[in-house]
C-alpha cells in the first residue's frame, strides 16, 4: 500500500505543479481571462476530441464485446447514481439558484481522464487502462450534454439558457460517438492516425491544468478553500458517492476487479473540464475552480483510504 500511496502522491504533485504554473502565469500577467477563454475553446474543440479518439486508436488490445458492454453498463449506472446524489445533496445543502448547476456538475463528473488513468495504472496496473477508457466514453457524452446543461443554468446567476441540438453537437461529442463505434467494432492500433490523435490529445491535460491555475489566481488566497457547503459536497464527491456505488455493485455477479475499477474512477476529484465549460457557457467559474482545488487536494488522502476500504 505504501508504494501505491507514493505513486498516487507523485501523480498529484505533478498535477499541482502544472496548476501552480497557471497560477503564476496569471499573477505575472502572462495569462488573462481572454487567454483563458481562448485556450479553453481550443482544448474543447481540438485537443480533447483527439484525446478521446487516441485512447481507442492507440490501444494495443480491447476487451471482448461482452466485457465492453458490461463495463459500459456499469459506467452508465454509476453516473445515474452520482447524478441522483448530486440533486439530493444540493437540495439538502440548500444551494441557491445560480450555483446549483455547478454543484451538481462537481458531484456528478470526476477527473477520470487527467487523474483517473494515472491512478488506475498505479493501483491496478497499466492493463486496466482500457477499462478506464470504456468508462470514460459515457462520461464524455454526458459531460457535454447534461454537464453543459448544469453549467448553463447558472449563467447570469440564475438566468436559464435555451439549448438546442446544435449545443450538443460538439467536436467532443462527435469524437465520443466515433470512439464508441470503434470500440464495439474492435478497431484499434491504427498507425499514424492514432499516433497523431494521441499527440494532439496530450495537450489536453497540461492545457486544462494551466487554465485551472489561472482561474484560481483570480481569487484571493483566503477564498481558495471555499465554504462549508463546498466541503460537504467535496466529501460527498470523494467518499459517499463511490461507497454507494461499491455497496450496490457488490450485489452484481461480475468480476470483482472490474467493480473496484469502477469505484476508484467514481472517487476522482472534480473534472477539469468544468472550469473550461464555465468560461464557454457563462457558468460560475469561481465555485468550480474552488471545488476543483479542494477535491484534488483531498483526493491525495481519500483515494488511498478508499482503496484500503474496498480491499
Amino acid at each position: 500500500m505504501d508504494g501505491e500511496f507514493l505513486s498516487i502522491l507523485g501523480t498529484m504533485v505533478i498535477l499541482f505543479f502544472d496548476i501552480s504554473i497557471g497560477y503564476i502565469a496569471k499573477k505575472a500577467h502572462v495569462m488573462d481571462k481572454t487567454i483563458d477563454k481562448g485556450l479553453s475553446k481550443l482544448i474543447l474543440n481540438t485537443a480533447l476530441p483527439a484525446m478521446i479518439l487516441g485512447s481507442v486508436l492507440t490501444a494495443d488490445s480491447l476487451p471482448e464485446s461482452t466485457e465492453i458492454l458490461i463495463t459500459m453498463g456499469l459506467s452508465i449506472v454509476s453516473f445515474a447514481i452520482m447524478t441522483a446524489l448530486a440533486f439530493l445533496v444540493t437540495k439538502l445543502l440548500g444551494v441557491r439558484d445560480g450555483h446549483r448547476g455547478v454543484f451538481r456538475f462537481m458531484l456528478t463528473f470526476g477527473n477520470v481522464g487527467f487523474i483517473g488513468f494515472p491512478v488506475l495504472s498505479a493501483i491496478f496496473g497499466p492493463s486496466t487502462l482500457i477499462y478506464g477508457s470504456i468508462f470514460n466514453l459515457p462520461f464524455n457524452f454526458l459531460v457535454f450534454t447534461m454537464g453543459v446543461w448544469f453549467i448553463a443554468q447558472d449563467s447570469g446567476r440564475g438566468a436559464k439558457v435555451k439549448m438546442g441540438l446544435k449545443t450538443f453537437l460538439t467536436p467532443a461529442n462527435i469524437a465520443c460517438a466515433i470512439a464508441i463505434v470503434l470500440t464495439l467494432l474492435n478497431v484499434h492500433s491504427v498507425p499514424i492516425i492514432g499516433d497523431a490523435a494521441e499527440t494532439l490529445g496530450s495537450f489536453t491535460t497540461p492545457g486544462a491544468l494551466l487554465i485551472i491555475g489561472s482561474s484560481l489566481a483570480d481569487l484571493p488566497v483566503s477564498k481558495l478553500i471555499g465554504g462549508p457547503r463546498l466541503w460537504i459536497a467535496s466529501l460527498a464527491r470523494l467518499i459517499v458517492s463511490p461507497l454507494i456505488v461499491w455497496a450496490l455493485f457488490r450485489l452484481v455477479p461480475v468480476d470483482p476487479m472490474l467493480i473496484d475499477i469502477m469505484v476508484v474512477l467514481c472517487a476522482m476529484p472534480v473534472a477539469t473540464n468544468g472550469t473550461m465549460l464555465c468560461y464557454q457557457y457563462g457558468g460560475d467559474s469561481r465555485t468550480m475552480a474552488q471545488g476543483t482545488f479542494v477535491t484534488t487536494v483531498l483526493s491525495i488522502i481519500t483515494i488511498p483510504i478508499l482503496v484500503m476500504v474496498i480491499g
